[in-house]
């Protein structure tokens, strides 16, 4: 009954804008592109390849994923920037590392955030600390009282500076008053492959990334920085509980470049709330243990903002340092 109430709901969203807009009968007349600012394979592309092929079964017109990489980011989110705003070019978007770079390299960014409309946040993934299974930190408590035995001996993962992990990091150690090393690696699979290997000693990542090799008991999560124990991994506890006042996470959405006319904007946003509601495309996510999160059109745009001015102000306090 619901989804039949929710189809209807967009059935007469599309049906207004197509009587408002003639030229929006036949939307989308061709391939709509995604691109993805990370390569294949990763948590984001996986994410929006499941959420292309449910646009698509929506709108009946395929959604093609395109991946720009390169520069963390910046190449894909550069040419969704500058893409034409017509509804045939959507993107994933990365918070906070998107909001991030115009912050952290002002001088070299080749994008604003002014040239992006969000759209839809889809995932919002929290943080977790690991170590490997056979690592003497049972606790991270343990974890603390090594590091501060043992100054800038320690070393923790992380996948760019200024993106969530990194900064969930530099929380703690700021909290707990600990001095470690930060290694960065190009994704989650190069730096599980480290600590497994006994290259480093801690994994700083997302919880969607870890929670097979937490399964597996391949490694041991030290803490999850959400504000409550995740029902991936209920057995991990958070931050908070332990004295640590952080809370981390990635948030993966859709938008699309500034400027895009309303009668391709709504029809879009009309379907991707489809699909985020879609019970076949939550139970994909479930299965890749990604927390469906969704936060809708002007809501989206004031959490992207508020996440952009947030790190303004921590970056003019204090400035993360390239480590």
């Amino acid at each position: 009954m619901l989804n039949s109430i929710k189809k209807s709901a967009i059935v007469a969203t599309l049906a207004a804008f197509t009587a408002a807009s003639p030229a929006l009968a036949d939307f989308p007349e061709k391939p709509v592109k995604m691109i993805v600012a990370f390569g294949a394979g990763g948590s984001t592309d996986l994410m929006a390849r499941i959420f292309a092929k449910y646009m698509g079964e929506e709108l009946g017109q395929r959604f093609v994923v395109e991946n720009r990489t390169g520069a963390g980011g910046e190449i894909g989110w550069v040419t969704l920037a500058n893409s034409p705003a017509d509804g045939y070019t959507i993107g994933l978007i990365n918070s906070p590392v998107i909001e991030a770079y115009p912050i952290t390299r002002a001088d070299t960014i080749g994008y604003q955030m002014d040239q992006f409309r969000p759209l839809i946040n889809v995932v919002t993934d929290p943080g977790v600390l690991a170590v490997a299974v056979d690592s003497p930190y049972e606790t991270l408590a343990d974890f603390v009282a090594a590091a501060k035995a043992n100054p800038n001996t320690i070393t923790i993962s992380h996948e760019g500076v200024g993106g969530d992990d990194h900064l969930a990091a530099l929380n703690l150690t700021s909290q707990a008053e600990i001095e470690v090393n930060f290694v960065a690696f190009d994704g989650n699979a190069e730096a599980t492959a480290a600590l497994l290997g006994g290259h480093i000693d801690a994994f700083e990542g997302n919880m969607s990334e870890a929670a097979a090799q937490i399964s597996e008991g391949t490694v041991r999560a030290l803490a999850v920085w959400s504000s409550e124990r995740m029902v991936q991994i209920p057995d991990i506890p958070t931050g908070a509980e332990q004295g640590y006042d952080v809370i981390s996470a990635a948030s993966r959405g859709i938008a699309v470049p500034a400027g895009i006319p309303q009668e391709a904007y709504e029809p879009l946003l009309a379907v991707a709330q489809s699909v985020v509601a879609n019970e076949s495309f939550l139970a994909e996510l479930a299965e890749l243990n990604m927390p469906v999160v969704p936060i809708v059109g002007d809501d989206f745009v004031a959490y992207i903002n508020n996440s952009h001015e947030t790190l303004r102000t921590m970056w003019e306090a204090n400035p993360w340092l390239e480590q």
